[in-house]
């Protein structure tokens, strides 16, 4: 993600010296650049961030800070100071700013301080809205959680752009065990403030995994589950579809039909349903299958993924398609140690192993399923176009 700045200095010096440090991050570069006499009463609305060289004595810049930093639509402040107290510090932080550094700013704090800040929304034009595909297990065991992580991971590289994985497996939810995440805050947080969310709140609550991958994760206690309402679930992945920040949202919805999952399934552009080479697993599939057109989802995005494939299974692909009547989208192989291993490491296996066969075919699903989002973009841009 490209880091644009407003810079602010007392000095030319240090204005050229923090312009260098900016710089020096291949992510950032400089949008505007003035002296403190020349605050601005507005940010650049370009501006991700503002850094600025604080000066004690110049008049009305604590002012300017604070009134700046209590306005959400503003970017976060960093300030600079030459040398820097514990008063400072105190300052900065009742000032509301984002961060603070002392000369010289080592380039390894600098890339720190850019990786926390909050991922600002694209520009109107500069994406489209993401893509949610949902994936519901025919089971419990089936391997929706670990498909999920790692199907996220894969979109995330191919888009060169952040994915979203979120934990509809409210009673459940395990994803955070898949990447090792300790996050402050749940999808119970974003629902307690839905009707005061905005970008810069949204993106603070979610947890942020790296390589592009955000994480909404599930409530941490079973009973704070029941304070999930369907039109409230319904709400949040809603505004996750028009946020234009995502390329995609993954969405595990875990193995139960209930008010929530249906919702989910509802808002999809695609749902893969997950199920394994047995016999109850393919029994529930075919359940499944023919109760969603008698919920009202037609089942047009559906797809039927095969998880734990063994190539000399009891069941090959013909019996599967003749007993449940449909095609089979996707066969993932089975790989109990490697699968457990990542699991315990806490990392998507796509991560860690890219070239295992796994890997390689979920890689290849994931840009199946890219493809078929661009055909699909371009069919709508087509008919847009009445051509």
């Amino acid at each position: 993600m490209a880091i644009r700045f407003s810079l602010f200095y007392h000095t030319p010096e240090n204005g050229d010296y923090l312009q260098r440090v900016i710089t020096s991050a291949p992510q950032a570069s400089i949008v505007e650049r003035r002296s403190l006499d020349e605050l601005p009463a507005h940010v650049n609305s370009g501006s991700n961030a503002i850094f600025l060289e604080y000066q004690a004595d110049a008049p009305g810049l604590d002012q300017w800070i604070r009134k700046t930093a209590a306005d959400f639509r503003n970017p976060p402040i960093f300030l600079f100071f030459k040398e820097i107290t514990t008063e400072q510090l105190w300052r900065a932080l009742r000032l509301g700013v984002k961060e603070c550094f002392a000369s010289p700013i080592r380039p390894e704090e600098f890339q720190e301080a850019l990786a926390r800040l909050p991922l600002a929304p694209l520009e109107p034009g500069e994406g489209s809205h993401p893509r949610q595909i949902a994936l519901l297990g025919a089971k419990g065991g089936v391997g929706t959680s670990f498909l999920t992580i790692n199907l996220a991971y894969c979109l995330a590289q191919l888009h060169k752009r952040p994915v979203l994985a979120v934990d509809l497996d409210l009673r459940y939810g395990q994803l955070v065990y898949f990447l090792d995440a300790k996050p402050q805050y749940t999808i119970i947080d974003i629902i307690e403030n839905l009707d005061r969310l905005d970008d810069s709140y949204l993106q603070g609550l979610l947890f942020r995994c790296g390589d592009n991958l955000q994480l909404l994760p599930a409530p941490r206690r079973m009973e704070e589950a029941e304070m999930v309402a369907a039109e409230q679930m319904a709400r949040v992945l809603d505004m996750l579809k028009k946020h234009g920040h995502f390329s995609a949202v993954v969405v595990d919805a875990g193995h139960q039909l209930d008010e929530v999952t249906l919702r989910a399934l509802d808002l999809a552009d695609r749902v893969l349903l997950v199920a394994a080479q047995s016999i109850c697993a393919l029994s529930n599939a075919r359940k499944i299958m023919e109760i969603l057109p008698l919920l009202g989802l037609t089942g047009a995005g559906l797809e039927l993924w095969i998880n734990l494939w063994r190539r000399r299974g009891d069941l090959g692909i013909r019996e599967i398609q003749d007993f449940l009547g449909r095609e089979v989208s996707a066969t993932i192989p089975e790989a109990q140690e490697e699968v457990e291993r990542s699991i315990n490491e806490g990392r998507p296996l796509a991560q860690t192993n890219p070239q295992h066969q796994l890997c390689r075919d979920l890689r290849a699903q994931a840009e199946r399923l890219l493809g078929a989002e661009e055909k699909e973009e371009r069919a709508s841009l087509w008919s847009r176009l009445n051509i």
